[in-house]
């Protein structure tokens, strides 16, 4: 990984230096050497003069596969495309996947959009301008309409045939399953290359095919065709309409990107930095992304500093509480967080459903109620170490088992009922949980310790 690192960073070094002493013949000699993969990570440390030469000496083929690998680093791909002629782009775009071709007219606004789909031949400008209509995290936004689709009354000879004619036609290079259709496009199995292959040539389709074929919705989230690829080891997934007619199919690097982006997606939620981009150039898009977040914090810290000071009077009375207090609010956010963070991939994964609330719960009551009771331990050695006070030691230890406890509940319904509201789950790992836990953990804590001190006092 090393070496691989080092190389890219001489690449974008040698790149550079070449570009600005306009020694273009040494410049495409050298990314005649790269393949797109390395010439677009090189992308990363370049500036965009620099970006554009490259793209401008690449052939079109080759210009096409860097912009194809650039689509993970969209602020980049943005910035490049939007520079370009929309002669460029159309032929970069005719050399593309549909659905990665879509994905970067999907960058444009409408009027250039428009104008790069009428450079098009009709056949990619229908396909192109049909997946743009569904939403971008949908599986009719992700899927690739060129299908390998056969009829089921025909021999394995003559599908090995019409293969081989809709290969060419459509330019289908990569396939594992030929889906099989009836005489309404309707998707009623599927068969394997190894299948066709060891078949006799005169058995029909339907004699070998698999009825049971697996498909997704175009309107399904990509987040759950992920999971229904995992759930049944699928290399390509079909997809059909509302007619149960196949449109199209996702296939293995578009569930990879799926997967990947909906894990960074889940980790900004988490951080609290929103969908904000690495590479994203925009010093106000990322406040904006980042800023609710902290306001929400800074709110949720109001509030608690509110609840406080209802305590005035008997925390100045009991200088004592005031010590333990970042100790129960950080203890119940780790807690939550703890907790949240498993329901969230748990639910992501498929291994929780909404309906496991109950079992969930349960299970972590039973881990606060230990977790609590050894923490609640440690805190009474040290509050009655630092405050040389009993009664303080046990109101505070016996306040934070409660904390832990209400903590550990928390964190496990909060991500299922946003999960129910469709709602992102990977909120409740975030500041929101954190902040909630803050302020509940803060006045237990003060309730029962001032409320039994005053008690046993009086």
């Amino acid at each position: 990984m090393q070496g691989t690192d080092k190389r890219n960073a001489d690449f974008h070094k040698t790149i550079k230096k070449l570009a600005n002493n306009q020694k273009i013949e040494a410049l495409k000699s050298l990314l005649k050497e790269l393949d797109p993969v390395e010439i677009a990570n090189s992308f990363i440390h370049l500036k965009l003069k620099h970006r554009l030469t490259v793209i401008g000496l690449l052939d079109v083929k080759k210009a096409s596969d860097v912009i194809s690998e650039l689509q993970e680093f969209e602020p980049i791909l943005e910035e490049i495309v939007k520079q370009m002629t929309t002669q460029e782009l159309g032929h970069l775009i005719e050399e593309m996947d549909m659905d990665d071709a879509a994905d970067v007219v999907g960058l444009l606004d409408d009027i250039h959009a428009n104008e790069v789909l009428d450079e098009l031949k009709g056949e990619d400008r229908e396909g192109i301008a049909n997946l743009l209509k569904y939403d971008h995290e949908s599986a009719g936004g992700i899927m690739n309409p060129q299908v390998m689709a056969i009829k089921k009354e025909i021999t394995v000879t003559q599908a090995s045939a019409a293969i081989k004619t809709i290969s060419k036609r459509k330019d289908i290079e990569e396939f594992y399953v030929i889906y099989v259709v009836d005489e309404y496009n309707h998707l009623i199995g599927s068969v394997t290359l190894p299948q066709l292959f060891l078949a006799d040539r005169n058995v029909h389709i339907k004699d070998i095919m698999d009825p049971d074929v697996i498909a997704v919705n175009v309107d399904t989230d990509q987040e759950k065709v992920a999971r229904v690829a995992k759930e049944y080891d699928l290399v390509s997934v079909p997809v059909i309409d509302k007619h149960l007619r196949l449109v199209g199919r996702i296939t293995s690097d578009d569930l990879m990107d799926v997967i990947f982006e909906e894990f960074t997606e889940d980790l900004g939620q988490a951080a609290g930095t929103g969908k904000e981009e690495v590479l994203e150039k925009s010093i106000l898009k990322a406040s904006g992304d980042r800023l609710p977040w902290l306001i929400l914090g800074l709110i949720g810290g109001g509030l608690a500093a509110w609840v406080m000071s209802g305590y005035e009077t008997s925390i100045s009375q009991i200088p004592e509480v005031a010590y333990f207090i970042p100790v129960v609010a950080a203890l119940g956010g780790n807690i939550a967080i703890q907790s949240s963070s498993l329901v969230v991939r748990g639910l992501a994964t498929g291994e929780l459903r909404t309906m496991d609330l109950f079992n969930r719960a349960w299970k972590e009551l039973r881990i606060g109620i230990l977790n609590g009771i050894i923490c609640s331990i440690i805190l009474f050695g040290l509050a009655f170490w630092i405050t040389g006070n009993l009664l303080i030691s046990l109101t505070t230890s016996g306040a934070l088992m409660v904390v832990v406890i209400l903590a550990a509940l928390v964190g496990t319904i909060v991500p299922m009922l946003l999960k129910r509201g469709s709602l992102d789950p990977a909120l409740a790992t975030g500041p929101f949980i954190t902040t909630t836990n803050d302020i509940i953990g803060i006045i237990i804590y003060l309730a029962l310790t001032i409320s039994v001190y005053n008690a046993q006092v009086g």
